[in-house]
């Protein structure tokens, strides 16, 4: 999930149900067994869920829904305080423009968000610009009637030396994508944390590689894909390193302290899935709302 190390990652920030079940139970089966007793499944619950029409749905209905103008493709170059809120420097270096806010919110990878902060916050930008990522990309294939395994997906050790971390089985996962002429779409994730030598592959080298290992881990040669796409991500997935969530509160603590019109939001600090994101977010856009002099419904 996170193309990292598991003893280079926070418990507590990664998995933190099992981290609570950790600290009272004798041993780590028995504390798996507590975690998942606390959060039971109703019988014949689906284990994953979706949306039909794909993620960006969502976008796109958060979009409609918020009433606000959404500028796409403006990069934000700087960030200043002013005397009556914020000024963004927006766009090319020829041809920047500047925007007036009363507060901002960023909900950027932390990297970005040290540099937009290294002005008005710089102690913050410090805190946040150690956070590391993973780059990984994404390899998925429409296989004509292979021989699959009845199960969602599966997970790679890196002591395995394979490029593959992990595979998706995206017509069998995903009901409303199972076709009947038996086309298959299986997508695999290359690329781990700290090592990158599968993402300096050609697109068509990358796809070969992904084609023979997945036959290799199956144990049965695949069929040529009739289609193919490869789709690559730098600085995807956050490493939280142990401590994590202390250092992220300290820098959201001296933002509210010195900048209450000013906050952090977003994957690289509360944890990936679209629901801690969201809850990230309204907190977040809470918090500013509540500096403003509002009251957040």
């Amino acid at each position: 999930v996170y193309a990292g190390r598991s003893d280079e990652l926070s418990l507590v920030t990664t998995m933190p149900a099992l981290a609570r079940a950790a600290r009272t139970a004798h041993t780590l089966v028995g504390a798996v067994r507590a975690a998942q007793a606390a959060a039971p499944r109703a019988p014949g619950a689906p284990v994953f869920g979706t949306l039909a029409g794909g993620l960006s749905t969502l976008v796109d209905a958060a979009e409609r829904a918020g009433g606000a103008t959404v500028r796409r493709d403006a990069t934000v170059r700087e960030l200043h305080r002013t005397a009556t809120g914020w000024r963004l420097t927006v766009g090319s270096t020829r041809d920047a423009a500047h925007v007036e806010a009363d507060a901002v919110l960023l909900a950027v990878p932390a990297r970005p968000a040290a540099r937009l902060l290294a002005g008005p916050a710089p102690v913050v930008a410090e805190t946040v610009g150690v956070l590391d990522y993973a780059s990984v990309a994404l390899v998925t294939m429409a296989l004509p009637e292979p021989e699959l395994p009845e199960l969602s997906g599966f997970l790679v050790p890196a002591g395995e030396g394979l490029l593959i971390k992990a595979s998706t089985f995206f017509t069998t996962k995903w009901g409303h994508l199972r076709r009947p002429d038996g086309l298959a779409l299986v997508r695999a994730s290359v690329g781990r944390y700290g090592d990158e030598t599968a993402l300096q592959l050609t697109d068509d080298d990358l796809a070969t590689t992904v084609h023979r290992e997945l036959s290799k881990v199956l144990g049965t040669p695949l069929p040529a894909p009739v289609a193919g796409h490869v789709q690559r991500w730098g600085g995807a997935l956050p490493q939280y390193a142990p401590g994590h969530l202390d250092r992220v509160a300290a820098a959201r603590a001296a933002l509210r302290a010195d900048h209450p019109t000013l906050a952090l939001a977003g994957a690289g600090y509360d944890g990936v899935g679209i629901p801690v994101c969201v809850r990230s977010g309204e907190t977040a856009a809470e918090e500013i709302i509540t500096a403003l002099g509002g009251s957040a419904a």
